[in-house]
Parts: structure tokens; sequence; C-alpha cells
């Protein structure tokens, strides 16, 4: 195992690794209507799949609630 060293730093070496580095943000695209229409067709696209899967999980639900009922009524009077 090393052994530790108490060497000094340069004031300039240690405030050069204190600061944090200097994140330069991407230009902001100036979007029109037309953009705007155009990204959400393309998301519209995408996601098409998405209302028929909600439907079916909505119809699967509901028809499971109904069975549940009915099997419940039925084991009153039966039981």
């Amino acid at each position: 195992m090393a052994k530790k060293s108490r060497r000094r730093r340069s004031k300039a070496r240690a405030r050069a690794q204190q600061a944090p580095a200097r994140i330069e943000k991407p230009p902001v695209a100036v979007q029109t209507k037309r953009a705007t229409s155009s990204r959400a067709s393309e998301l519209a696209e995408e996601y098409r799949y998405v209302l028929s899967d909600l439907r079916r999980i909505g119809i699967l639900a509901a028809s499971m609630f109904a069975l549940l009922v009915a099997l419940a009524l039925l084991a009153q009077y039966v039981f």
C-alpha cells in the first residue's frame, strides 16, 4: 500500500480542479406551427396502437369484473 504524501499543489492547479466544467447549451430552434403539427403527426403515427390497446384492456377488465360479480351471485345460491 502506498504511503500518503502531503505535497502542496499550486494555486492555479487547485483552482482548475475545483472549477466546474462549462456546459454550453445548444441553440434553441424556433418552432413554427408547421413544425409542431408535423411533430404531432409523427407522434400520432408512432402511438396509433395505444388507443386500441387501451380499449382492449378496458373491455377485458369489464368482462372480468362482470364474471366475478356473476360468480359471487352464483356462489350465494349454490352454497
